[in-house]
């Protein structure tokens, strides 16, 4: 919800009406591997929303389908992610495409999923079909795009990276380091790497675990802190377990459950480096959290996150599953004090990734900019 509200504040500021329909419930209770699916944004990016859509209820795409069209707006924007949903935007969409002259604009956090879901493929290839036009957040979530749906016509497609969050308070001055670390409770001296985001098994926070042996032995118990935020989806013994064998478990520590806007802010000012372990990826909007708050990222070499980290200049670049040689760039980071140099990259870095951006390609788009997917298929069979 926090990209759509923050999406829909700057459209708004270029002089666009936005009406928001977002999901009631993504997943049913059962289903939910995580602890909290109803967080709300901060109350200074709070717009008007009319939650209406559940991915499992056919009433539900109905009246969304039905709210849309009353509300006639010149495009639609749907944030795409994961096969589990592609049923219901599918209907959705049908219905719009059929029945209004509504643009339709996919959002592509990711095309292939990192989980596996059952005809996840063929759902995915349903639901994009239908769309006008397509923002891809990385080439890779460009290239997998034109795998799933071939025939696309590249003239519907405008690749925009994942804009900067910004979690702060407009208006209020941001808190120091130190004060940051004390309204979380952490040590007020020492090195933080921190892990921040939902806890799940691509994210490769096994691996940071299993770095944190050498970075113990390396830096001692209260020189580093290995820092892992998040909501775990699925069980939470395994990594305790995993923290307790590391060699490194009294430098880590698991802070498990669904963080809160406002409190976001204050993970990233208390921490001296960000680390993405992932094992497989398309992009991430973590790195774009530790941008914009100046802070440089060790990620590994997967999907489209060397896109956006640039080894040895806004950070380090290691191989995907290898803690040995995620350890010795943390370890490097800090040996060779390349923070100041690693956050003037940073702040250059960062310039592109605006909201002001990405709110261009949503007007390119629903402008009429590109042909419709079928259209552009049929064209392209003749």
């Amino acid at each position: 919800m926090t990209y759509i509200a923050m999406l829909s504040r700057t459209l708004a500021g270029r002089g666009h009406t936005v009406f928001w329909a977002s999901f009631r419930k993504q997943y049913p209770k059962f289903l939910f591997p995580g602890t909290e699916q109803e967080g709300e944004c901060a109350a200074w990016l709070d717009l008007p929303n009319s939650p209406r859509f559940v991915p499992w209820s056919p009433l539900s795409w109905w009246r969304t389908a039905r709210d849309l069209k009353r509300e006639a707006p010149d495009a639609v924007v749907i944030k795409y992610w994961i096969p589990f949903f592609a049923p219901g935007f599918f209907v959705v969409t049908w219905l719009l495409r059929r029945r209004t002259q509504i643009r339709v604009i996919y959002l592509l956090d990711n095309v292939i999923s990192h989980e596996k879901y059952p005809f996840g493929m063929f759902l995915t290839r349903l639901a994009l079909r239908q769309g006008h036009g397509f923002i891809a957040q990385s080439e890779q979530v460009r290239r997998d795009l034109f795998e799933v749906l071939p025939k696309t016509n590249p003239a519907m497609v405008v690749t925009s990276p994942h804009p900067v969050y910004d979690f702060g308070e407009p208006g209020k001055s941001r808190i120091t380091k130190s004060q940051a670390r004390r309204e979380l409770g952490l040590a007020e001296e020492g090195l933080i790497v921190l892990f921040f985001g939902f806890i799940k098994p691509y994210k490769g926070v096994d691996v940071l675990i299993d770095a944190a042996g050498p970075l113990q032995q390396e830096f001692g118990e209260d020189g580093l802190s290995i820092l892992i935020v998040g909501d775990i989806y699925g069980e939470k013994q395994p990594y305790l377990d995993r923290i307790a064998a590391s060699g490194g478990s009294e430098i880590v520590q698991l802070i498990d459950g669904f963080v809160p806007d406002e409190t976001v802010e204050k993970y990233f000012l208390a921490a001296d480096l960000a680390v993405l372990p992932y094992v497989s990826a398309t992009q991430s909007g973590i790195v774009q959290i530790a941008y914009n708050y100046d802070l440089p990222v060790v990620t590994t070499d997967v999907g489209g996150l060397p896109e956006v980290v640039h080894d040895e200049r806004t950070g380090f670049i290691v191989p995907p599953r290898d803690s040995r040689a995620l350890a010795t760039a943390v370890t490097r980071y800090f040996r060779e004090d390349r923070a100041a140099e690693f956050a003037a990259a940073v702040r250059i870095e960062k310039k592109q990734y605006s909201w002001e951006r990405m709110a261009e390609a949503v007007e390119q788009l629903a402008g009429g900019n590109a042909e419709p997917a079928e259209k552009a298929e049929k064209g392209l069979q003749r």
